[in-house]
């Protein structure tokens, strides 16, 4: 776990520490109600995720971001967070973000098959 800003995050963190496990795997943006009623033909918009990132947003905070093949979906540290997993949605992890945008990551299907068989 590296330090941003003299500071250590470790919920974000083990995201990109284990980004293996999302690459590959697919970013669904809800985005918020403004994007909803402004393009309603574009949302959920899906693509694949090519990586995690956590770094320095101003001096004393970070931002955290799903780097998408199409699209990015983040937000700093201080306002998202971990909204749950989808109910009854396996592998599947939903984020909130600023103004009310949610998106939703789910793992890379060599996770998921590995995960199935190990219960």
């Amino acid at each position: 776990m590296k330090d941003i800003n003299g500071k250590q995050y470790p919920l974000w963190s083990q995201f990109v520490d284990r980004q293996a496990e999302w690459i590959g795997g697919i970013l669904e943006d809800f985005g918020d109600s403004h994007d909803q009623r402004m393009f309603p033909d574009e949302y959920p918009a899906k693509t694949e995720i090519i990586g995690i990132e956590l770094r320095p947003n101003g001096k004393d905070s970070a931002f955290f971001e799903i780097i998408g093949k199409d699209f990015d979906c983040g937000f700093d540290v201080h306002v998202g967070g971990i909204a749950g997993k989808e109910g009854g949605a396996e592998h599947w992890l939903t984020f909130s973000g600023y103004g009310g945008h949610e998106f939703r990551i789910k793992q890379n299907t060599a996770v998921q098959i590995i995960q199935e068989a190990t219960k």
